[in-house]
């Protein structure tokens, strides 16, 4: 086959009997085609506009409340509207792509979306009536080598999600790296005089950011992005990577140990202090510093009874587990009656005293069945169980009356006694005082 001027015989070659070009060759055309369209992209996502500021003020603002009212469904609503994983993916791309214009852009929109960011909590933190520290604002404060692996395996998937074109997956990753909610923290701590919690907070976006951007270069890199690079140049780009992970992991590897030995002293602590107070004691509050040399342990204990050498025992427990010097500042306090029990108390007496008054109903019921004794000669003491009752005769006329009445009396007196052996049932004779109580 004849070839056209200026072709050569490997173009000539790559064209089938048909002119069409080889597989090989259409699907490294195809494949060039998806990387510009995919570098368009992430050029587009790392554009600072009016879009991106306002999905940063959005974010910004239903992070804090989140973070003010400890929510963290408003938290996670909040990583998902922001905008930061667009400028942090192209400085990833711009580094494994060598393109200076796309790098500073993403950095000029980062840098701006960050101050914006911190602008807005500030302002609502000062006009908001709530400014307590709560969980989710302390979670953002101590990042550690835990983070930054959460990071980086974020960043793999957020480059997977743009190469596949898996939009769910970015969602994700927003989720898992949580890069808003520390800005607001930062934000929370510059406005209430806290610069413990904004450089906290300001380590772990900065531990975020870059190891999502550095693995996005690494691979946008092994995917064939960008120049290609010698290997001395490769090596470097490496080295420059592994470094600068390397210095930011050394103050999260600090943070990280320290807090594994808060959690194994404060579990010591929880197990020995249960095995020096009583079983029916509590432990309220338990507080762990180990700032320094010493381990200083504040507490409050529920106690039933007094311990006096409860502080100092637990000290000397202490100091031969952890082998350094211990403070120990326990306040007990004696516990309250348990509430179920007196409401059981309570119930049970509100039960008798119903019964007692039904008891005195049915007998004075029983007593002035039959009309023989009238009311007004009952005398009835519920409390000690103790009925009086007058003996009269006003009424009968003739001997034979007084009689039957009297025989009629002394029947209703026996029946009652009969049906409430409980009572003292005594009967006044008409000439004779009644009865001492």
């Amino acid at each position: 086959m004849a070839r056209h001027p200026g072709q050569t015989a490997a173009d000539s070659a790559s064209l089938d009997t048909g002119g069409s070009p080889s597989p090989r060759r259409a699907r490294r055309e195809v494949d060039d085609d998806d990387r510009a369209i995919m570098l368009a992209t992430v050029a587009r996502d790392a554009r600072l506009d009016r879009k991106f500021l306002l999905l940063v003020v959005l974010s910004t603002a239903i992070a804090t409340l989140g973070l003010l009212q400890s929510s963290a469904a408003v938290v996670i609503g909040a990583m998902l509207v922001s905008p930061f994983l667009g400028p942090i993916m192209g400085i990833g791309f711009g580094l494994a792509t060598l393109e200076s214009t796309l790098i500073r852009r993403a950095l000029l929109t980062l840098a701006t979306g960050v101050a914006v960011a911190v602008l807005i909590a500030m302002l609502m933190v000062w006009i908001s009536p709530v400014q307590d520290v709560t969980a989710e604002l302390r979670a953002r404060t101590q990042p550690t080598l835990l983070d930054l692996g959460v990071a980086v395996v974020g960043g793999i998937a957020g480059v997977y999600a743009i190469l596949r074109r898996l939009s769910g997956v970015m969602v994700g990753v927003a989720i898992a790296t949580a890069l808003v909610p520390p800005l607001s923290t930062i934000g929370f701590g510059l406005a209430t005089g806290r610069p413990d919690f904004a450089l906290g907070a300001a380590l772990l976006f900065l531990t975020n950011t870059l190891a999502i951007a550095f693995a996005a270069t690494l691979v946008a890199r092994l995917n064939r992005f960008g120049p290609s690079l010698t290997p001395k140049h490769t090596l470097f780009q490496v080295i420059g990577i592994v470094v600068t992970l390397g210095v930011l992991s050394i103050p999260l590897a600090v943070a990280l140990n320290r807090i594994a030995r808060e959690v194994a002293v404060r579990t010591t602590v929880q197990t020995t202090l249960a095995e020096l107070v009583g079983e029916q004691d509590r432990i309220d509050e338990l507080t762990i510093n180990l700032e320094g040399d010493t381990v200083r342990i504040d507490g409050v204990v529920l106690v039933n009874a007094y311990r006096p050498s409860l502080s100092r025992r637990l000290s000397a427990a202490i100091e031969d587990e952890v082998i350094r010097p211990v403070e120990v500042n326990l306040v007990q306090l004696r516990q309250q009656t348990d509430g179920t029990q007196f409401q059981d108390a309570l119930n049970r007496r509100l039960i008798a005293l119903e019964r007692r008054d039904e008891e005195t109903a049915r007998l004075f019921a029983d007593l002035i069945a039959g009309g023989v004794i009238p009311r007004e000669a009952i005398t009835l003491d519920p409390q000690a169980r103790r009925a009086v009752v007058l003996r009269s005769t006003d009424g009968a006329a003739a001997a034979s009356d007084v009689a039957e009445l009297a025989q009629d009396f002394d029947s209703v007196i026996a029946s009652a006694r009969r049906a409430h052996p409980a009572w003292l049932i005594v009967i006044a004779e008409p000439d004779q005082s009644l009865p001492a109580r």
